[in-house]
């Protein structure tokens, strides 16, 4: 019959066994963190994000580079539109009440 002496030993045996056999397991890798992942997947779909952006440029016959806020406003102003006029203001607000 086992005696608790030979008890002890056989579970100090089995327990060194065991955080040997823990230790050779390979580590499971940390959970990818919300925002990792997101940065991760913005970098994986880039290339398809921005061909499908050139399509959609190229389908609406959007082409060259855009000329800005000061330059469109002078553009505007030389077609004889007034600024102090509001008149897309008007026209989203009366588009608003409808």
């Amino acid at each position: 019959m086992a005696t608790l002496e030979i008890l002890e030993q056989r579970l100090a045996a089995l327990e060194r066994e065991v955080a040997e056999l823990k230790a050779a397991l390979p580590r499971p890798s940390t959970p990818e963190s919300p925002g990792a992942r997101m940065i991760r997947e913005a970098e994986e779909s880039h290339e398809a994000v921005v061909a499908a952006w050139n399509k959609v440029m190229e389908d609406l016959g959007i082409r060259g580079e855009p000329i800005g806020a000061k330059k469109l406003r002078e553009m505007l102003i030389a077609h004889g539109i007034k600024p102090e006029d509001n008149e897309f203001s008007r026209e989203i607000i009366a588009m608003r009440e409808e």
